[in-house]
């Protein structure tokens, strides 16, 4: 199919935009993305638009997106959106004729599946804040299932389910993972929705929804939403650095969000069938915290029998501060102005946390060349062309570093006063770390005894992982 020509000179823009926001967009599971023929790839939908933008650089193929008929509502938007390849969907709690406006959204989706196309879909309707995989929309079953149909089953449509897993909601130069699943052959389905039309859009959604949850981290029961994130602090850290821990997935970010993913189902496991352990474990997690956030301390700190000594990390502390400080000073110079304009603008206009980072796009893509404009002008006036334009090129990465260098040496105060701590009360400090150690063994025999009900090995010191699944 012809890609728009508007759809490949958004790419391009959003292809930097996104490279400069993100730290580092990550792909899972890209060979499960046909690339020719009919495809409806259904995701999550954590991040509102973003999440468009996301799925349309990671998967390789003209997605032509079904969106929420309120961002057609001004002209110029929808101009722009129906000549990007976006079709309009109306919700039935906000048009009371939702019904008939949707046929020619159907018979749209049915010409693109006949032309070998490639629908991307938010079944879940609109973005939330919890993590997890709310009920699915039948539509994106149905679409898929009446295109076979209409066409003697000949067309081989295929459904990808996608997570989309951000390391954070709100922070910029954070990291994303785009986990593509096995395709759902709509095919198989055929003699069902031939005995049950009904039932097997039912069938095919639930299919489709499980699929997904099993490549987000999906937390089911919002009761276990404050544990879980004392699971991912303390525990999650601890398989990462434990040596012999068999953790799939390449990169250090995916195999982050596999433990986190295995974790929470375990949560989910014990929730169901022994609460006891749940209670048990949270018990433990709360008071090892409070006393964590009693004297400022991080879980990381303790991770080590030893820690480091006060002169080692006085050392290092102020090593790094004396090479890096020039040049986070010069960075910040620059650009702490319009990273704060943009954080305070976007903050004011997006309550909603899923649409933090889109705000923070589109605002950092005006603040920023407009702050850097007169800037650059200057350099120029006083340093001619050639000085202008390396000053230029110095503006942004400097940015980026600054930030970086900032939370590093964050990271270094904390971890220096902790080398202090423990050389004035080192009692505390050991009593704590033992502390930890009963927890840990708690929390390996609960995985261990998760890993076993789900018939997995468990043998060894420290429990295998799960691998990504369709990866």
């Amino acid at each position: 199919m012809r890609t728009p020509f508007l759809y490949r000179l958004t790419r391009v823009m959003v292809r930097i935009a996104l490279a400069v926001y993100f730290r580092r967009i990550e792909s899972a599971g890209a060979q499960n993305v046909a690339a020719t023929g009919p495809m409806i790839m259904a995701s999550n939908h954590p991040q509102s638009v973003t999440d468009a933008l996301v799925l349309g650089l990671c998967s390789g193929r003209t997605l032509h997106y079904l969106a929420h008929s309120g961002l057609f509502r001004t002209k110029w938007k929808a101009w722009f959106l129906r000549h990007s390849g976006v079709i309009p969907v109306y919700r039935r709690h906000e048009v009371e004729d939702a019904a008939d406006r949707n046929v020619p959204m159907f018979a749209a989706c049915y010409r693109l599946m006949e032309r070998g196309g490639a629908i991307s879909i938010f079944p879940e309707g609109t973005s939330a804040e919890e993590r997890r995989v709310r009920r699915l929309k039948t539509g994106a079953a149905r679409i898929a299932l009446e295109s076979e149909q209409k066409n003697s089953w000949k067309l081989g449509v295929l459904m990808v389910p996608v997570g989309l897993n951000f390391e954070s909601r709100r922070r910029i130069r954070s990291r994303v993972l785009a986990s593509f699943g096995k395709p759902i052959i709509v095919a198989e389905y055929r003699q069902a929705y031939h005995d049950d039309p009904v039932a097997t859009v039912k069938r095919l959604t639930s299919d489709l929804q499980q699929a997904i949850r099993r490549r987000v981290i999906s937390i089911e029961s919002s009761e276990l939403e404050e544990l879980a994130r004392d699971l991912e602090i303390v525990y999650k850290g601890e398989l990462m650095d434990r040596e012999g821990t068999a953790i799939p997935g390449g990169s250090k970010f995916k195999r982050d969000q596999l433990v986190s993913r295995e974790m929470l189902r375990a949560l989910d496991y014990f929730y169901e069938y022994h609460p006891e352990v749940i209670w048990r474990m949270g018990t433990l997690l709360k008071s090892y915290r409070r006393k964590l956030d009693r004297f400022h301390l991080k879980d990381e700190m303790l991770r080590q029998e030893k820690g480091p000594t006060a002169i080692r990390e006085t050392a290092r502390f102020a090593a790094r501060g004396a090479i890096g400080l020039p040049f986070a000073l010069y960075g910040a110079l620059w650009n702490f102005l319009p990273y704060k304009v943009t954080g305070w603008i976007a903050g004011r206009q997006s309550k909603d946390v899923t649409k933090i980072h889109l705000r923070q796009l589109l605002w950092g893509a005006f603040v920023y060349p407009l702050y850097y404009a007169p800037l650059v002008y200057a350099a120029y006036r006083l340093i001619g062309l050639v000085g202008a334009a390396v000053f230029a090129m110095t503006l942004p990465p400097t940015g980026i570093f600054a930030r970086a260098y900032t939370r590093h040496m964050v990271r270094r105060r904390r971890m220096l006063r902790f080398a202090y701590l423990e050389l004035q009360n080192r009692y505390f400090v050991q009593k704590l770390r033992q502390q930890r150690e009963r927890l840990i063994e708690e929390l390996d025999d609960a995985m261990e005894e998760y890993l076993q009900a789900r018939g997995q090995d468990a043998t060894g010191a420290s429990p295998p992982l799960e691998a990504d699944p369709g990866s």
